[in-house]
């Protein structure tokens, strides 16, 4: 086999366009794709299908491609949202 290497080709995963955001209740049992669900989401496309991969998160399954609900979407940034530090009150009175 003589001649340049092939040039790699990028795969762009398809973005379905108005999509109802996740907490509209239209949202909530709507299938969003990994890549749909990222902008909503604390990680990427590529990452949120490395987790499912993984089985960290959940998904739904349809015997071919994965899926993330509104409601799961929701629970995804409610798990990974920090709350500020609540300061306790000092036992002593000042």
């Amino acid at each position: 086999m003589t001649g340049a290497p092939r040039a790699t080709t990028t795969r762009v995963p398809k973005i379905r366009e108005n999509l109802p955001a996740p907490q509209t209740p239209e949202g909530l049992l709507f299938h969003y794709t990994p890549y749909e669900a990222a902008p909503w989401t604390p990680f990427s496309g590529r990452t949120l299908t490395d987790k499912i991969a993984a089985r960290e998160l959940d998904y739904v399954f349809n015997g071919r491609d994965s899926y993330l609900t509104g409601a799961q979407i929701l629970a995804l940034v409610e798990r990974y949202t920090r709350r500020p530090f609540a300061k306790h009150k000092s036992a002593r009175a000042a």
